[in-house]
């Protein structure tokens, strides 16, 4: 990947405030940031304070990463329109829920969540899709590794379900208990998993695919659609196998495991999107990314830090590598 350049730039801007005044306050020399009680915060002071704190570092280091971001996965017009796609969709689901309160409840949901209003969450999402964008960068010009470490990682197999609704899992009724024998019957005949499935199936997430869950593995939340039975299920059937009823949310499950060929599986994730696992099975990928960029600094303490925040985080990552192997 060609090497990109973030210009240095100074941890008081950090500090600043847009609405504060030009004109710069000094008390011997030094920029006052605030006072308190007549008693001036020096910005040398802060700076010190900050960039030896474990806080101070890694809000500095956030601070560069969203700096480098910005400058080279500027947002587009597609990232805008999907934000405010999907905050149409909050809002018409919070009018279809509240009705009239809808807009106090949607401002409270918010500020619980850290937001000062809509337009901040609408800012949000669009700030992740840039750092998607980030990542999908790297994956793209790194697959072969990327994949081999996930694929080790994760254990990724294909999974396909078949859902028996019940009212009560634990109580079924005749009916319900007469389509779970009936489906159980079917799984041992030669009639295919999949048509099963398409034809008796009530789960409607996956019905219309014949029962495909696609890729599954130790990262997907399967439990809190499902349940976690399901969850461990799916995690533990070998190629080829299909579950016994397994008791869930809402209802009785088979599953079956279809593929487990890396081969396949890397194909299926060749086209890296912004739903891909490979973005998010990996807390340390972005510290791999943040290494492919080269960053001119104007202060070599700021250098340091930074680069040791990413070897650290780099050096964690090995270690779990070394123990998961």
């Amino acid at each position: 990947m060609k090497q990109k350049k973030l210009i240095g730039f100074a941890l008081a801007s950090i500090l600043l405030l847009s609405g504060c005044s030009r004109q710069t306050v000094q008390q011997d020399g030094k920029d006052v940031v605030a006072s308190i009680d007549d008693v001036n915060l020096l910005a040398d002071d802060l700076y010190q304070d900050l960039s030896e704190s474990t806080q101070g570092k890694q809000a500095l280091f956030s601070y560069v990463l969203d700096q480098l971001i910005r400058a080279n996965f500027p947002a587009t017009d597609d990232m805008k329109e999907n934000a405010d796609e999907l905050v149409e969709n909050i809002q018409a689901n919070y009018e279809s829920q509240y009705g009239d309160s809808a807009e106090e409840e949607l401002q409270s949901a918010l500020e619980q969540s850290g937001m000062e209003n809509i337009e901040a969450y609408r800012d949000s999402l669009i700030q992740s899709l840039q750092y998607a964008e980030f990542l999908k960068t790297y994956i793209k010009d790194h697959f072969d590794e990327v994949f081999d470490d996930y694929y080790t990682q994760t254990s990724p197999r294909m999974i396909s379900i078949i859902k028996v609704s019940m009212s009560d899992p634990e109580n079924p009724t005749d009916e319900e208990n007469e389509k779970l024998e009936e489906v159980q019957s079917l799984l041992d005949t030669n009639k295919s998993f999949d048509d099963i499935a398409y034809d008796y199936s009530d789960d409607d997430n996956t019905k219309s695919a014949k029962g495909s869950l696609g890729i599954v593995d130790s990262q997907t939340d399967l439990s809190s659609t499902y349940g976690s039975e399901v969850q461990t299920a799916a995690l533990a059937l070998k190629n080829g196998e299909v579950s016994k009823a397994i008791q869930g949310t809402d209802g009785c499950y088979f599953l079956k495991c279809t593929n487990t060929d890396k081969e396949t599986i890397k194909k299926e994730l060749e086209n890296v999107d912004v739903d891909s696992p490979l973005l998010t099975y990996d807390d340390y990928m972005v510290y791999l990314a943040f290494n492919t960029y080269e960053l001119q600094y104007n202060d070599d303490t700021i250098k340091e830090t930074i680069q040791n925040i990413v070897d650290e985080n780099l050096d964690i990552r090995n270690d779990l590598r070394k123990e998961n192997s």
